[in-house]
């Protein structure tokens, strides 16, 4: 009973954001040029219409047929979706990820940053579920990052174990294929200060629980985590690992996953599938590295196929 009310509200939610669109287009003013161009302009509160017109690609009569329908459309066409009967119609997930979008769309260039993420993470393939979990993080990391321009009397510095516990979630073990780690050397392009991660501050804004890891020298400094460059190499660890390794051997027909490798640097033998991949901190490349990587610094090359 309750999932079934949810899902009422969800639905009023998109009709009073489509009359909401109605509202802003019947705002329009029309001017017209002396070379028989009509302007169109807009006394926005809800929706940059006129920009997402253009966005749309809407012509002179579609800008002017001022209907509800129309402002479905658009309202669908922003979350994904090419009708407005695909969208009403659509599975629990999907409509929880339509909401979240639309709550965060007001103009063109909202719903162009969030098509353009989608293009470049690829995540769509793995399904909406996926992409649900990709937005709440991408778009509350958004929040979080505006947190350090708060005033001193609206943040709090987090300190014994609940500092540690968000420093940790850059270890190893929770962000395998990150290449800022809990053990990097950073460098802050803020305050232009190097230092090791881990003596990086969290913050806490006082009404809420969001947390932001900054520069050590907060708040003097403004700088986030998302300042640091890395100074250090990174290791790859799971599947971020396994990609890498066999990624490298396009190049290495004479090499497989299972090969034995002698190594002759350190003089080891191992199997490859247990060599490392490393991301440079100079130009982010991969480099596949020695199985006892950083005390052999042999690469790909130096590792020989035993028989």
């Amino acid at each position: 009973m309750l999932k079934e009310k949810i899902l009422c509200l969800t639905l009023i939610f998109f009709h009073n954001q489509a009359k909401n669109f109605l509202k802003d287009w019947k705002t329009q003013k029309q001017s017209v040029e002396s070379d028989g161009y009509i302007s169109y302009h807009y006394d926005w509160k809800f929706y940059d219409v006129g920009d997402l017109f253009f966005y749309y690609e809407f012509d002179d009569k579609d800008e002017q047929d001022i209907k509800l329908a129309r402002a479905q459309h658009l309202i669908a066409k922003m979350v994904g979706f090419k009708k407005w009967d695909d969208l009403i119609h659509a599975s629990e997930t999907e409509l929880q990820l339509a909401e979240l979008l639309l709550r965060r769309f007001k103009t063109a260039q909202d719903v162009q940053d969030w098509e353009e993420t989608l293009n470049f993470t690829g995540i769509e393939q793995y399904g909406v579920e996926a992409v649900l979990d990709y937005a709440r993080q991408y778009y509350e990391l958004g929040d979080r990052k505006e947190i350090v321009n708060l005033p001193s009397d609206k943040i709090t510095i987090l300190s014994g174990k609940t500092r540690t516990n968000e420093i940790n979630k850059f270890d190893d073990k929770h962000n395998p294929a990150g290449s800022l780690r809990k053990d990097s050397t950073v460098f802050c392009t803020h305050c232009r200060k190097t230092f090791d991660f881990k003596q990086s501050k969290v913050i806490k804004e006082n009404d809420n629980n969001l947390t932001m890891v900054v520069c050590k020298n907060y708040p003097n400094c403004r700088g986030t985590y998302l300042d640091y460059k890395v100074l250090t190499p990174t290791i790859l660890y799971e599947e971020a690992r396994t990609q890498s390794l066999e990624k490298e051997l396009k190049g290495f027909a004479h090499i497989t996953m299972n090969s034995r490798v002698h190594c002759i640097h350190c003089g080891d033998e191992y199997y490859y599938n247990e060599a490392n991949a490393v991301v440079s901190p100079d130009d982010g490349e991969i480099w596949i590295h020695c199985k006892n990587y950083p005390n052999c610094d042999g690469t790909i090359i130096d590792m020989m196929v035993r028989e």
